[in-house]
């Protein structure tokens, strides 16, 4: 089905209508003619998300008749997506045929068109949670993957229940959920492994959701600020907001270049990930190059709406892949080739 159709205005995202032609014309026919459950466009539960998808199916079902039709009765399930882990919210959002989401689109439906049997038809409707994680809980700074573990394993249960994972599990009409996403090569804390296939503490939590005894710590040995060999500019300082030691100033800064360089023991030669814990006021890149090799280069994404000496100022962690490492001790070097300012840096730990 269509992603996501009520985020935006026309033209980025299709109207119902439009999304209704094109769903009789394209959509439908390539699942009919290929034996596939039809699953509907993506809904969610918000005033957006229900109206769109409340007139995308008034649109379709007026044009049941068309030369390309489109046919409700052919939507077999509803796509969902859901960005927040909270328990209670699933149930009483997407759970069964008296839910939010459900309610809401009877609502929107009436008898639209004659047809008086709408809440029947969306209670026999059962929901694929296509994109689910808890990313959007936060926006300074968006959760990481500790952070996200504990909420999905009942290790954050005064908030959050046992977690949303086990709550779908428990959930007649939720059929099936897929976390956003496995992998994915920018920095983001919401994998589900590292590049290499071992599990992320997210990945730990999708395997025993709403178990509090999963370990949600990060793995690898942690090297702090003052582990670093520092160059030019960049010097260590104490974070007021989180009440721990940060590198500041590593990059360029006024016109003169920091670097930040921590020296790493792996077992084997190859390729590793490594957990980057940071702050930033606004979205910074990273260079960043093993054993003095070509950098590569990061973006940051903000993590607070302030620096470490403005209330609400916080880090987060994301993960980084690096290749060519050698078998025992490597420099990993931050800030060597740029021309601004990199994140505060306040640990980093390698994933072996």
């Amino acid at each position: 089905g269509f992603n996501e159709m009520y985020n935006n205005p026309p033209p980025i995202d299709l109207t119902p209508a439009e999304a209704a032609i094109f769903w009789g014309k394209y959509v439908q026919p390539a699942a009919v003619a290929n034996g596939l459950i039809l699953v509907s466009p993506t809904a969610k539960n918000k005033d957006k998300g229900i109206k769109w998808f409340a007139d995308f199916l008034k649109q379709c079902y007026d044009r049941r008749f068309q030369t390309d039709p489109c046919d409700i009765e052919i939507i077999k399930r509803f796509a969902v997506h859901e960005y927040y882990c909270y328990s209670d919210l699933f149930e009483e959002g997407y759970g069964g045929g008296s839910s939010e989401l459900i309610t809401g689109l009877a609502q929107q439906l009436g008898n639209y068109g004659g047809k008086n049997d709408w809440l029947t038809y969306l209670r026999n409707r059962d929901l694929w949670v296509t994109e689910t994680n808890c990313y959007w809980e936060s926006t300074a700074p968006h959760l990481d993957s500790k952070e996200q573990c504990l909420r999905t394993t009942g290790q954050k249960w005064q908030t959050h229940g046992s977690g949303h994972l086990s709550k779908m599990n428990k959930m007649a009409n939720v059929e099936r959920y897929a976390w956003w996403t496995v992998w994915n090569i920018q920095a983001k804390p919401n994998y589900l492994t590292y590049l290499n296939g071992q599990l992320t503490p997210i990945g730990k939590a999708y395997l025993s959701p709403g178990n509090p005894k999963v370990d949600c710590e990060f793995p690898g040995v942690k090297l702090y600020a003052r582990d670093a060999t520092l160059t030019g500019t960049a010097e260590l300082f104490t974070c007021k907001s989180t009440g721990t030691q940060m590198i500041r100033r590593g990059g360029a800064f006024k016109e003169q270049l920091g670097t930040v360089t921590f020296a790493v023991n792996v077992p084997s030669s190859g390729n590793y990930a490594i957990n980057v814990s940071y702050l930033t006021k606004n979205d910074r890149n990273l260079s960043v190059s093993v054993n003095n090799g070509r950098p590569g280069y990061y973006t940051f994404r903000s993590t607070s709406s302030s620096w470490c000496w403005g209330k609400g100022g916080a880090s987060t962690v994301v993960p980084l892949e690096l290749t060519g490492l050698r078998a025992g001790i490597n420099t990993i070097t931050f800030g060597s080739s740029m021309t601004s300012m990199m994140p505060l840096i306040e640990w980093i730990s390698v994933v072996v």
